[in-house]
């Protein structure tokens, strides 16, 4: 089966989370590795081609769109999210693929699902269906390629309301069209220890963001948060981390005092994000059925 993932040149903080992904699945898996990227050739590139990475050039097709509603970090986030929006239009052999996002580890090879467009799992509540998560998607890429220039036309017209960028389009464009996917297949950290996970979502902090004392103490709140729900899954997980990417080292006097409660030292949003969120999806997709 074949496994997508996106990125651009411009995220460099993702590479060590990359390599990790990669080195994880020629490990763990017999999945066949497609990185999308939107850059130059450079030693990234190199190094995913020398483990048997398939490389395919590609700026997103709704970059033109973006580039007008977004500058700076905004512009560099959104152009990298809406890479997987073009699978369906890039992919022409098989009917159904693999995404996930950067921030993955696997851990047990991986079964084919076979959704009518999609499957993916809740994000932060279990249960929470409505909310879903597109850090790991099962594609039908034939169906989705059916709908593909509706969706984009969605998108062009609704940036302004897309708040999690593409995820908010896929939740309202399909609604409940989604497929639900078994939540082994988007293990999140916050979730506890589960010997059943098949794929690890690094959602919320990512490893990296816990080498440096600084990054810990100024840590987004939401993110504080659901580190706070469950410590020792997170030290679990971040130790797992290192097998696959051996040169991470984390800064163990910020992680003292994120265990003591003293970090991070970032308060709440007087409307938190995954509130507005909730607030938003519920607004918009249950008026539509």
């Amino acid at each position: 089966m074949k496994w997508y993932f996106a990125c651009n040149s411009e995220s460099k903080e993702y590479e060590p989370l990359i390599k990790a992904a990669v080195t994880s699945a020629i490990q763990n898996t017999t999945l066949e590795p497609h990185f999308i990227f939107d850059g130059e050739p450079n030693e990234l590139t190199q190094w995913l081609e020398e483990k048997g990475v398939k490389i395919i050039y590609h700026r997103s097709n709704l970059y033109p769109i973006l580039e007008k509603k977004y500058k700076g970090n905004e512009l560099k986030i959104a152009s990298g999210a809406y890479l997987r929006c073009d699978i369906p239009v890039i992919e022409q052999e098989d009917d159904y693929v693999l995404y996930t996002d950067c921030d993955v580890i696997f851990l047990k090879d991986v079964e084919l699902q076979k959704p009518e467009y999609f499957a993916c799992t809740p994000e932060v509540d279990k249960n929470d269906w409505k909310t879903f998560n597109t850090g790991v998607m099962f594609m039908n890429v034939k169906n989705l390629r059916k709908s593909y220039k509706g969706f984009c036309r969605f998108i062009k017209w609704n940036l302004s309301r897309l708040i999690t960028w593409d995820q908010t389009a896929y939740q309202l464009y399909y609604g409940k069209k989604n497929t639900h996917l078994d939540l082994k297949f988007n293990h999140k950290l916050y979730w506890g220890i589960d010997d059943n996970a098949v794929i690890l979502h690094y959602h919320g902090a990512k490893p990296t963001m816990f080498c440096d004392e600084n990054s810990i103490k100024n840590m987004a709140y939401f993110n504080g948060i659901l580190y706070k729900k469950n410590p020792e899954s997170y030290e679990y997980y971040l130790n797992l981390f290192k097998e696959y990417y051996p040169e991470i080292s984390y800064n163990t006097e910020g992680l003292e005092k994120l265990n003591q409660g003293i970090y991070p030292t970032t308060k709440p949003p007087k409307n938190p994000l995954n509130i507005r969120i909730k607030n938003f999806i519920r607004k918009n997709i249950l008026a539509k059925f």
